[in-house]
């Protein structure tokens, strides 16, 4: 019985090969079993190689590397790549590398790096280019979260003698302005002047506050709750203002019933903080959704033992921010507010950190912003 004719474009490259290390098959078993996923594309820009036949990754950038011609790529966003680095490297005979990112359905920000190598003839000509996708997404995010660790670390070192240094001099001041005579609160432009001096010394006192919560190691009294409950009593802190802004609030904890081991009192902070930031952020109404669930395993950003726990999810589609500044948010005394201190996703965080969870944020200038807690599961010791 003749051998039967090569039905694909893959299969037609691959009856060409000769390689002295083994048969075509041998070839193909190895290829695929390559840990990136890899392409090889020719002259005509279509693929004649690849080993994502077999669902590829699981990560929202699956499309960016669909098994279709190169001159079909699209990017994330849905618009052509611009910046083709299989077309540079036909074009030069370079190896070319740049990084691509995007947000997906969790609210995680995906990295993925894209890297090309041409393949010369003889003569020097490139007859094909090789492209490889390495998921960068954990590594990112390791990174992101050891930084933060630091920068936490620094500031706790020194945040607590400064308060008290910034706090004894107010103290001092405030009972400096009840002393004074009378006779000048009578003064109209005194009197402002001294009205002035107040409100100052209240937001200072309102920041050193803010700094001794942030450093000091308040125990955790954990309890096992329901998580819907304290999502609803949360956003009944926010109705008054999301009614008065036209913001549609959604709750969702799947399932219905699901409980949580951790400290009541500082997750409803935490959770307080982020509803208030994503209600600030849509001045002229959109749509805020929270959201509670159990996963079996979630993307931790370092390994460990068990892998099990909750995502608690809060997204707006509010202004967003810009990307200069997402990196930022968790870094104390960064604000964007006029009247913030800078100091509520520092403490968040801080609380997320000793529950043996991550806290991240991300967003899209214009589109919204998605902040998760991770929490770690605890159901044994409750």
């Amino acid at each position: 019985m003749p051998a039967s004719e090569p039905t694909s474009e893959i299969d037609q490259y691959q009856s060409q090969l000769t390689l002295e290390t083994g048969p075509v098959d041998l070839f193909r078993a190895v290829f695929d079993k390559l840990q990136e996923p890899t392409r090889v594309i020719d002259l005509d820009r279509s693929v004649v190689l690849s080993n994502l036949d077999g669902g590829g990754p699981d990560g929202a950038y699956r499309e960016l590397i669909a098994d279709v011609r190169c001159d079909e790529f699209k990017s994330g966003a849905g618009t052509r790549c611009d910046e083709c680095l299989v077309r540079a490297s036909f074009g030069d005979g370079k190896e070319h590398k740049r990084e691509v990112t995007g947000i997906d359905a969790n609210g995680d920000r995906w990295v993925l790096e894209i890297q090309t190598k041409p393949i010369l003839s003889e003569d020097g000509e490139v007859t094909h280019v090789v492209e490889t996708f390495r998921d960068r997404s954990r590594e990112k995010r390791l990174e992101r979260q050891l930084l933060q660790s630091a920068k936490l670390v620094s500031i706790g070192e020194v945040a607590t003698s400064i308060a008290h240094e910034v706090r004894n001099p107010l103290a001092g001041i405030r009972l400096g302005l009840d002393a004074l005579d009378p006779s000048v609160n009578a003064d109209p432009s005194a009197k402002e002047i001294l009205a002035d001096i107040t409100r100052d010394i209240a937001r200072l006192d309102r920041v050193v506050s803010d700094l001794l919560n942030f450093t000091k190691a308040t125990p955790r009294q954990p309890e096992r709750f329901e998580l819907r409950t304290l999502l609803k009593q949360v956003c009944r802190y926010t109705r008054k203002t999301a009614e008065q802004q036209s913001i549609k609030v959604e709750v969702k904890v799947m399932p219905e019933d699901l409980e949580i081991w951790a400290d009541r009192n500082q997750i409803h902070q935490v959770l307080l903080n982020l509803l208030l930031n994503a209600v600030q952020s849509m001045p002229v109404g959109g749509r805020l959704q929270v959201s509670g669930s159990w996963h079996e395993t979630l993307n931790w950003s370092a390994d460990r033992e068990t892998k099990s726990g909750y995502r608690i999810r809060v997204r707006d589609t509010g202004c967003g921010i810009p990307e200069e500044n997402v990196h930022r948010l968790f870094d104390p005394f960064f604000t964007t507010k006029p009247n913030g201190t800078g100091l509520g996703l520092a403490t968040s965080l801080s609380i997320v950190r000793k529950h043996g969870g991550e806290m991240r944020i991300n967003s899209t200038h214009g589109e919204g912003t998605t902040a998760q807690v991770l929490l770690p599961d605890r159901s044994e010791e409750g």
